[in-house]
């Protein structure tokens, strides 16, 4: 009953959430204006853009090999899980895609899921979240930040970079406890205790990127190479809708985009991401229609682009849709490919 009143709620929760999303994307989108412009956008443009997308994904792909290289992973299937990931991201709001490469990892690998969860929802946002810091302070160099961004920006930046700072720390120390260590400094108890003392010990692994300048340095250039290749996949797009944006004001675009569904609360991100796109153009300068036109326009491309590409993984994977949407009743785990 208690499973039941909890979905229940979250139903409820999302219903409200999208609600209001939709309501924001009428009030602050010109919707027409921009479903009329929609078939006027240059594909010689569009469709470079959406294949830097998957450059930029493959190359996520592989910063994510680099944090697991200990387990001696091949690079295919990562990319492919996490396009995967990307599509189930858009089908179903609050990270079901992250959750997804957690599980079906653990299961095809037989990887600690604690190692993963550390891997993919602490190192992956740190380090994402650093590679922005960087590449808005570049864009500074180029666009006069206005003033209703300049706070909120100082502030998640300082954010991150004391969490990262932390973070790091934590894992140079990890590196130099075993099980019982942690056990002992928790004053666990035996039994459960050595339980909890692994799982603690996995998620220190998970974090092991972080642990050396090296492997923190390999991590970081792949991190600021993977977003910077999408902030070029944005201005591209922004050329095939006839928005003339700088390498600044397509950062800044960027960054809006992947901001607002980095906790999507409704199903492919509809009514946030075009809200934040619109806002961030008007902000810079762009006419409004013409910023809807590019906000709606670019959604649909990427949607439609992460739904291809998506169920392209799936097949080479061999995943069945009941494995991605139950991913605990994924396939067994098989032999890892070098």
């Amino acid at each position: 009953m208690r499973g039941l009143g909890a979905r229940r709620s979250m139903a409820a929760l999302q219903l409200i959430l999208g609600v209001i999303a939709f309501a924001a994307l009428v009030w602050r989108v010109d919707l027409g204006s921009a479903l009329q412009r929609l078939p006027q956008v240059e594909l010689a443009w569009a469709l470079p853009g959406l294949l830097l997308f998957t450059l930029s994904k493959a190359l996520h792909a592989l910063r994510w090999r680099h944090m697991l290289r200990r387990r001696q992973l091949a690079w295919r299937p990562l990319f492919g899980l996490f396009l995967v990931s990307n599509l189930v991201n858009a089908l179903i709001p609050f990270r079901a895609g992250d959750l997804l490469r957690i599980e079906l990892p653990s299961r095809r690998f037989g990887l600690p899921r604690a190692e993963l969860a550390a891997t993919v929802l602490v190192v992956e946002s740190l380090l994402d979240g650093v590679a922005f810091v960087v590449l808005l302070a570049v864009g500074l160099l180029f666009v006069d930040l206005p003033r209703e961004l300049q706070l909120p920006l100082f502030a998640v930046a300082s954010t991150v970079l004391a969490l990262f700072a932390v973070s790091a720390g934590a894992a140079r120390a990890g590196r130099r406890w075993d099980a019982e260590r942690v056990r002992r400094l928790l004053r666990l108890p035996r039994g459960g205790g050595e339980r909890v003392a692994r799982v603690v010990n996995e998620a220190f692994a998970g974090m092991a990127a972080l642990s050396t300048r090296r492997d923190l340095a390999v991590a970081v250039v792949l991190s600021i190479g993977a977003w910077l290749v999408e902030v070029i996949m944005y201005w591209m797009m922004a050329q095939a809708f006839d928005v003339h944006l700088s390498f600044g004001e397509a950062l800044f675009v960027t960054v809006a985009a992947n901001l607002i569904v980095a906790v999507p609360i409704t199903p492919w991100d509809i009514g946030p991401y075009e809200v934040a796109v619109t806002e961030t153009l008007a902000l810079i300068g762009v006419e409004r229609a013409t910023a809807s036109s590019y906000a709606v326009g670019s959604h649909v491309l990427l949607l439609a682009w992460i739904g291809i590409t998506g169920a392209l993984a799936m097949w080479t994977l061999q995943l069945r849709p009941r494995d991605v949407l139950r991913p605990r009743a994924s396939p067994q785990p098989e032999s890892v490919d070098h």
